[in-house]
């Protein structure tokens, strides 16, 4: 059986002027399959190896740290063969040379003690659709530092969702917003390319929605989930 996934770097060249590109806000939306998170991990991992910088990654959920991004920037490190030059530890990634720093954190538990973090870089918020009002108007100030950036990474979920009304239809100044779906991906498998045009036929509106990252309406989506 051949893996899904490459033992080398896999930093998506098609997302090579969104990272280098200056943003308070940078928003990364699209289909499944289409590297969004890899590719994030990827250049978060790049960027603390070249600059003192600290992270933090966050998701509503998270139960346990192998629920957060912590995974995906452990591969990527071995990818790039910098395990010499990272502290791999339960609940934090430390780079020993540069002294930056990944924290993580569930936003439906802790947005509070989020509140008090200091000196923060990168805001990843990852699975972003799920960010609500109430919890982006605690973080956004929370993240003050000068050239600080706020990562929204997401597939879309509904036109209703927060994020997909306040950074993708009526983003505020400042924003940095690119689409990506598989068709940029050139690292998807044969196996994985097959799964998709099964999808296209089997199920045009799901896979509008699954691979190509176009919201649902709370209409499509009551349908989608009735028994």
């Amino acid at each position: 059986m051949t893996s899904t996934l490459t033992s080398k770097p896999t930093l998506n060249p098609a997302l090579r002027s969104f990272w280098t590109m200056r943003a308070r806000n940078k928003v990364l939306y699209g289909g499944r399959s289409s590297s969004k998170s890899w590719d994030a991990a990827g250049i978060a991992i790049f960027l603390s190896n070249k600059y003192t910088l600290r992270f933090c990654c966050a998701r509503q959920i998270q139960n346990k740290i192998e629920e957060s991004v912590y995974t995906l920037l452990k591969i990527q490190i071995d990818r790039f063969g910098l395990r010499h030059r990272f502290r791999i530890l339960n609940n934090k990634i430390i780079n020993r040379v540069t002294g930056s720093e990944f924290v993580f954190y569930g936003l439906w538990r802790n947005i509070e003690e989020i509140k008090s973090l200091e000196g923060i870089d990168v805001l990843w918020l990852e699975e972003a659709h799920a960010l609500t009002e109430y919890q982006w108007k605690i973080l956004e100030p929370t993240i003050r530092k000068e050239g600080s950036e706020c990562w929204f990474i997401f597939n879309p979920g509904l036109v209703t969702d927060f994020v997909w009304r306040n950074f993708v239809v009526d983003p505020p100044e400042g924003t940095l917003i690119r689409k990506i779906n598989y068709d940029e991906n050139p690292f998807l498998s044969d196996t994985m390319l097959k799964v998709i045009d099964a999808a296209r036929r089997r199920d045009p509106d799901g896979f509008k929605h699954v691979y190509e990252g176009v919201p649902e309406s709370d209409d499509d989506a009551a349908i989608r989930l009735a028994p």
